[in-house]
């Protein structure tokens, strides 16, 4: 068991103080204790499991040095029966430009077992080999070639869009009122996504392969006013 103590010659909320503290690192609650002294300070007690920071997955772990490629398509090959009939150089390049767009070994992973709507790719042989993983892999882009991004991404973009605050009515013509539950036109939501993309890989490592993929999308990129 761990403990801390709080004090202060102002006048304050100790407890409140403490309360804060907690809420903010994630800590349950009913793992935590607040006592208050006679002196005026309080004691927190934690459980010393609280404090011990798990391993990271390496599967949710970015993939940046050549060795990292080749590592992460061995586990992939491992873990995707699908790809045993594929040549490893073909494997490794193909997995080389998702991982350079940002994408873990869980998202691509999760790529070629399912399609960008979330449905479940066939196990059936034309989805098997080369073609197979091509074929699979390529509806994760764009017409122009570049890389979607992947449903973590997907999902963490929609986060910051979502604590940005946003408008409700982002999208919405000017001259039609205001409908509760109506969705933003696709290219106000693209270009919503496309900021939180940059902010998060502003938040990165980077490296040449990285910064070379950033420079080709955003070269593809065609905003139009809204």
């Amino acid at each position: 068991m761990a403990e801390f103590r709080i004090s202060s010659d102002d006048d304050m909320d100790l407890r409140r103080l403490a309360a804060g503290l907690v809420e903010s690192q994630g800590w349950p609650r009913d793992q935590v204790r607040i006592w208050d002294n006679r002196d005026g300070s309080v004691l927190v007690t934690i459980d010393d499991a609280l404090l011990r920071r798990p391993e990271p997955d390496p599967m949710n772990l970015p993939v940046h040095t050549k060795s990292d490629v080749h590592r992460a398509c061995e586990v992939l090959r491992q873990r995707d029966p699908s790809l045993r009939g594929v040549d490893f150089a073909v494997l490794r390049d193909e997995a080389a430009r998702f991982f350079a767009a940002g994408w873990s070994s869980a998202d691509l992973l999760h790529a070629l077992g399912h399609r960008p709507d979330g449905i479940a790719w066939p196990r059936d042989p034309e989805y098997q080999g080369t073609m197979g993983l091509r074929h699979r892999l390529d509806c994760w882009k764009t017409p122009n070639g570049d890389i979607r991004p992947s449903s973590a991404q997907e999902s963490a973009q929609l986060r910051i869009v979502g604590r940005a605050g946003l408008p409700e009515n982002i999208g919405q013509p000017t001259d039609a009122p205001e409908r509760r539950g109506q969705a933003a036109r696709p290219e106000a939501a693209r270009a919503a996504a496309d900021d939180a993309r940059r902010l998060m890989r502003a938040q990165s490592r980077t490296t040449s392969d990285t910064l070379a993929h950033r420079d080709r999308t955003a070269a593809h990129i065609h905003r139009t006013d809204t």
